[in-house]
């Protein structure tokens, strides 16, 4: 069997529960996962916002998901309360890429729309005309806003609601920091666990892995946070997916990047 990344030990900063896809495909390919959830993803701490846009559904032209949480979040808060998926089927939705889209297909339907960039960035542009449109983004309560804005800048009544929390991890990763080896590489997959991890290492005294061991990024924002906190990433994945993750990870071990 081809394992490319033998030996290695990768690190791997995904949420608790959202780690397995990428720890399972690293173990195939030979590494060794270091699973270390940079942030935690809770509930909003006040659903009423939500509550009010799940109740006004029908008011929205278009729902737009930016992360799996966004969909898991969204849609248990509608059977919490007791709101049929239909309401969120009859509207237009889209997903930003296909992690997102696939979890939307299960709990909902398809969506009508995916970028072909899987950036949020990319959203509006494949949403097409929006002047005079509702659109409603369920999102994280840092979630960029530059979407919103652009969105906005172009006619529509954007609505965002929060309906999940990004917290940083907690002391007992730090324990876990300070008795565990440097890695081979680190992977990257939101600027919320850029700078969680930053933080992190820094109050254990392992800042240095960042500036040397090679970092490899799932898309453009989470290498600008990377470089916004003064470091270079090794490697930024071409499809901003698990498996792009993956193979900028092979093509940076094997020495073509």
């Amino acid at each position: 069997m081809n394992q490319p990344l033998l030996g290695k030990r990768v690190l791997v900063t995904r949420p608790k529960g959202q780690e397995a896809e990428l720890a399972q495909r690293l173990r195939a390919l030979g590494a060794e996962p270091m699973l270390l959830p940079a942030i935690a993803i809770l509930p909003p701490e006040d659903w009423s916002s939500v509550d009010e846009a799940i109740r006004q559904l029908e008011s929205f032209d278009w729902v737009v998901f930016t992360s799996v949480n966004g969909v898991r979040s969204f849609l248990g808060r509608m059977e919490e309360l007791g709101v049929p998926v239909s309401a969120l089927s009859s509207r237009r939705l889209a997903a930003i890429g296909p992690a997102t889209a696939n979890a939307l297909g299960t709990a909902c339907r398809a969506p009508d729309v995916v970028p072909e960039q899987f950036l949020s960035d990319a959203v509006p542009d494949a949403l097409g005309k929006v002047e005079g449109l509702r659109i409603l983004l369920p999102r994280a309560d840092i979630a960029r806003k530059e979407m919103a804005i652009e969105l906005r800048r172009r006619g529509a009544e954007v609505v965002e609601v929060a309906v999940y929390r990004v917290q940083p991890g907690g002391e007992e990763l730090k324990e876990l920091l300070r008795h565990s080896p440097s890695p081979d590489f680190i992977t990257l997959t939101s600027p919320s666990a850029v700078r969680s991890l930053a933080r992190m290492l820094e109050e254990t005294g392992r800042s240095e892995w960042l500036a040397h061991v090679p970092l490899v990024c799932i898309g453009p924002i989470t290498a600008n946070a990377v470089r916004e906190l003064g470091y270079m990433p090794a490697a930024v994945a071409r499809e901003h997916t698990v498996e792009g993750l993956l193979q900028a990870l092979m093509e940076i071990a094997q020495g073509s990047l």
